[in-house]
């Protein structure tokens, strides 16, 4: 037998913007009931608000109801390694990672004349993009640790994001910056990737 929230998620397949009672209905429960497994649902991200419907009368819309896009499936990350096989490697591969490295850069900025302060800048930009990035002195520059990989699945098979990762760290702290040492998918999967002057 299935449970409830199995069922409210395949209604939702093809029935997008459904509210609460329009599940109730079809799965003879009451709409409170209803309401709690949808709170959970959308708790786990697998359903989402998707709209409003008026009552007709004085009182709270009633909430409409879809399953998110992951639950529904995407091909993004097949089609990212389909881009990155097209990219390959080379002179024309490097200047597009230059491109996409601007791009990814338009709008950073940092303070003038304080090298500390446009560092951490740097790394809080990082890690809004979710790389748990640090960094720390050495005499010959910064060394800089990413302790996470925001695109994992893909970097396992496609060494082009590492070399964007390398010209996205360079570039952020406007100083030449090699991949030294690259994480373990493996066996410590919070292994950094270390990036460090190409003269340490």
């Amino acid at each position: 037998m299935q449970s409830t929230r199995t069922e409210i998620l395949e209604y939702l397949i093809t029935h997008s913007n459904s509210s609460a009672a329009d599940l109730s209905r079809f799965l003879e429960m009451t709409p409170a009931n209803i309401r709690y497994h949808l709170a959970i649902l959308e708790k786990e991200g697998l359903v989402q608000v998707s709209g409003q419907r008026t009552r007709g009368y004085a009182g709270r819309p009633i909430l409409l109801y879809n399953l998110t896009s992951p639950t529904l499936g995407e091909n993004v990350l097949e089609l990212l390694g389909i881009l990155l096989e097209a990219l390959g490697e080379g002179e024309d591969s490097r200047v597009m990672l230059n491109k996409i490295t601007g791009l990814i850069l338009e709008d950073f900025k940092t303070e003038k004349g304080n090298l500390i302060s446009s560092y951490n800048q740097a790394v809080a930009f990082m890690n809004e993009r979710h790389y748990r990035a640090s960094w720390k002195a050495t005499p010959d520059g910064p060394q800089i640790e990413l302790r996470h990989c925001p695109y994992r699945d893909l970097a396992k098979t496609h060494p082009q994001l590492c070399q964007l990762d390398e010209q996205i760290v360079s570039s952020i702290f406007n100083t030449e910056l090699a991949l030294t040492k690259k994480r373990d998918f493996g066996k410590n999967p919070f292994s950094p990737c270390i990036f460090k002057p190409p003269t340490m």
